[in-house]
């Protein structure tokens, strides 16, 4: 890459500033590539994940892992959560994960072969490979890995497909508690200028936690987000702009939606 091409790479968010609302614990590494683009990261934490109060119904689904054909991890949270919960070395039956970063934690811990789409990262996407299909599924016994009141679909279309499906709730959400007044004075200052969110949680929690005399500002902002089932929830939520979908479901993803959204910006001239 030539030295302008470099300087362009990286200025390419200079002066954008950016609230990341994902966990603590998983923000880190974008919030350094958003820096390193010239951007400002503003960390604030809109979710917690953290281990289920009672892990007996778990452990008791995990400790039988030779009793199913498939074994499915929703989201990185699940496999670090679920890992703890389990001798990994027992898992015998075929992995699948819904996206790469799940599918990457378990690369990580030694776990492989892993099944996953490509591209997005969602049920959908997970469920649109032929080796779930009806014909492979039937009468197969699953085990989906997620947290405490995931979404049912999943589950649900692996049953119509013939499957007998079993769940391991092995983390729950929280909204975490904050002080948001820095946050707040950044928003009515207008020194926000988009914000990344990655869960629906996560979004319902940042309205939560700031409150309706905080919407005029959460409104006005960009969003960048994980899912088409995000954006439709911004747009539940009266958020102004159409909410930028990220192709992928990993913080190089995220970095370029927010560069899509930061040229979509100046070519309306703001």
């Amino acid at each position: 890459m030539a030295d302008a091409e470099c300087r362009d790479a990286a200025a390419a968010l200079d002066g954008v500033r950016v609230l990341v609302t994902r966990p603590r614990h998983q923000s880190e590494a974008l919030c350094r590539l958003i820096e390193a683009r010239g951007g400002t990261a503003i960390r604030f934490p809109a979710i917690e994940i953290l281990p289920v109060k009672d892990s007996r119904s778990a452990r008791a689904a995990l400790a039988c892992l030779d009793d199913f054909s498939l074994v499915i991890f929703v989201s990185p949270n699940a496999v670090e959560h679920g890992l703890a919960l389990m001798d990994p070395a027992s898992l015998r039956a075929r992995i699948a994960a819904v996206g790469e970063a799940s599918a990457a934690a378990l690369e990580k811990s030694g776990i492989r072969p892993v099944l996953r789409p490509s591209g997005r990262a969602t049920s959908e996407d997970l469920l649109a490979l032929p080796e779930l299909g009806a014909d492979a599924l039937a009468g197969c016994r699953v085990l989906i890995i997620r947290g405490e009141g995931g979404r049912q679909m999943l589950g649900c279309e692996l049953s119509k497909r013939g499957a007998l499906v079993t769940y391991a709730e092995v983390y729950r959400r929280a909204r975490p508690k904050v002080d948001a007044g820095a946050i707040v004075e950044h928003g009515r200052a207008g020194r926000i200028d988009v914000i990344v969110v990655t869960s629906v949680e996560g979004l319902e929690n940042l309205f939560e936690i700031l409150g309706e005399s905080e919407s005029a500002w959460l409104r006005q902002a960009g969003y960048v987000v994980m899912s088409e089932r995000i954006a439709a929830r911004a747009r539940e939520l009266r958020v102004r702009e159409k909410p930028v979908v990220t192709e992928r479901a990993d913080d190089a993803a995220i970095v370029d939606a927010l560069i899509q959204w930061r040229a979509a910006q100046r070519g309306c001239g703001k």
